[in-house]
């Protein structure tokens, strides 16, 4: 029998990269939006968003850090993260981008159903036996 570092990754895992991994590329594209959104008045020196962006990047970080060393934890980080499509996709360009109603519903329209067949699929493909087997470090 082989040890458990010669299980081949499945593709729910490459997917799961590839997400995470273009996730951190919108997230760096968009930092300097996401930095100019924040009020930095005395009533506001933070926003809603900023405080989402950074856990989401250290949530994001984390996770692929401990997915490439295939720890049990990541396992967890991965299945989260995989719920984030609907939220950054649809969410977060109208807010940056300052995009008219009329353009944010459409942008919606287009991005909710999208994210949201994306979260499905990582979800049902990370919580299958052969995802779960590849996170096999303590």
């Amino acid at each position: 029998m082989s040890p458990p570092s010669d299980v081949p990754t499945p593709l729910a895992v490459r997917l799961w990269f590839a997400w995470a991994l273009a996730l951190l590329a919108i997230t760096g594209l968009l930092l300097g939006r996401i930095v100019q959104f924040v009020d930095f008045s005395e009533r506001a020196p933070f926003s809603i968003l900023g405080i989402f962006m950074m856990l989401e990047l250290a949530a994001v970080l984390f996770g692929v850090t401990t997915a490439l060393q295939r720890k049990r934890i990541a396992h967890r980080f991965a299945v989260a993260i995989a719920f984030l499509p609907v939220p950054i996709l649809a969410g977060l360009p109208p807010v940056l981008l300052e995009m008219p109603p009329a353009a944010a519903n459409g942008w919606y329209l287009l991005t909710v159903p999208l994210g949201a067949v994306l979260t499905i699929g990582l979800v049902a493909g990370l919580l299958r036996p052969a995802s779960r087997r590849y996170f096999s470090e303590p």
